[in-house]
């Protein structure tokens, strides 16, 4: 059944996340017992247990002791931690789904007052607007407004780069040189305006999870200032506090 190009509990893994994927195992409902599963793939209780840990960090199942391991009810959203700076895409992929980027535009508009302060610019300074989404097996699932300040781009037609990266953060360090360090943000429930709505493909009676935040380099300077809008129905993250 594998081919072993990968560890062999990852493969079990992704076999799992497929099977769930594909409605043969059911968000709420229990896996097959432990030994079940071993039997099943031919491998042992510890290289299973090594997947199964996997799928329960990633928040996929729930593992009860003395009871069996359950898929997680809300299995079908993207789920994502907070601790780290990683591309969204990335995100996308590690909740087992088909991940694209896509970017709607690139333009040119003078800075209002509030994310001036944020990017520590000039109000009505250049700034450079990108939009862009992503994808989920080919549905949109976040929508981004992100705005560079005027004084890192030297050459306009270098944005245009940013339609051929599948991050912001792939696009700065590729580009710019720059190494995006800490991303300080809010998180918070909007409601959708009509545009983003509509980009989103939601309704706007229900709501948005919203980031909103500035990004620094390892010289804590702003670079970007950003606001990403999540599908409260098909986003879901995760906190570890301790």
């Amino acid at each position: 059944m594998f081919h072993h190009r990968v560890p062999l509990y990852a493969e079990i893994a992704n076999e799992i996340r497929r099977r769930i994927r594909e409605g043969i195992y059911i968000p709420g409902e229990q896996l097959p017992s432990e030994p079940e599963l071993a039997e099943y793939f031919g491998v042992s209780r510890g290289t299973l247990r090594e997947a199964l840990s996997v799928l329960e960090k990633e928040g996929i199942i729930l593992r009860r002791h003395g009871i069996g391991s359950f898929v997680e009810k809300n299995y079908h959203k993207v789920v994502a931690g907070m601790e780290r700076l990683d591309p969204l895409i990335d995100t996308i992929r590690r909740s087992g789904y088909q991940a694209e980027d896509q970017v709607l535009s690139i333009y040119t508009e003078a800075i209002p007052s509030d994310i001036a302060k944020a990017l520590e610019v000039e109000t009505g300074s250049t700034g450079y607007m990108i939009e862009s989404i992503r994808l989920a097996n080919q549905e949109p699932v976040i929508y981004c407004f992100d705005v560079l300040p005027g004084w890192l781009v030297t050459d306009e037609k270098i944005l245009e780069k940013r339609r051929q990266t599948e991050s912001l953060s792939g696009f700065l360090r590729d580009n710019f040189r720059l190494r995006p360090k800490q991303f300080i943000s809010t998180v918070s429930a909007v409601l959708p305006d009509r545009v983003t709505a509509k980009i989103l493909g939601v309704d706007k009676r229900k709501p948005l999870i919203l980031i909103e935040g500035t990004l620094y380099d390892d010289a804590h300077k702003p670079i970007n200032f950003g606001r990403q809008y999540f599908r409260g129905d098909k986003y879901q993250f995760q906190l570890v506090r301790q």
